[in-house]
């Protein structure tokens, strides 16, 4: 485990919208509509997008595919620390 509690919870929030887990689990984590949306990691070309961007209606996260686990612990890190002070990164 490479992020601790709170970094996790931030995570969740950037790509669900909320920073908990529901109580029965994962398999029943709503979108915004009310329906049961499972977690999704949705890889991407760097071409598309040099950062993650989540959408939270769907609960997924469009991840670049990166050359290694330190770029991607960066650039997540990066999107996910600037989604909570309101920017978005192109």
């Amino acid at each position: 485990n490479e992020f601790d509690q709170e970094t996790r919870a931030r995570l969740l929030q950037f790509v669900t919208g909320t920073s908990g887990v529901p109580s029965r689990g994962f398999s029943v984590l709503q979108g915004n509509d009310g329906n049961i949306r499972q977690f999704c990691i949705n890889g991407v070309s760097k071409d598309f997008t040099l950062y993650p961007k989540a959408h939270t209606c769907f609960n997924r996260i469009d991840l670049p595919v990166y050359s290694s686990k330190d770029e991607l612990r960066e650039k997540l890190t990066v999107a996910v620390a600037t989604s909570a002070t309101g920017f978005d990164i192109e």
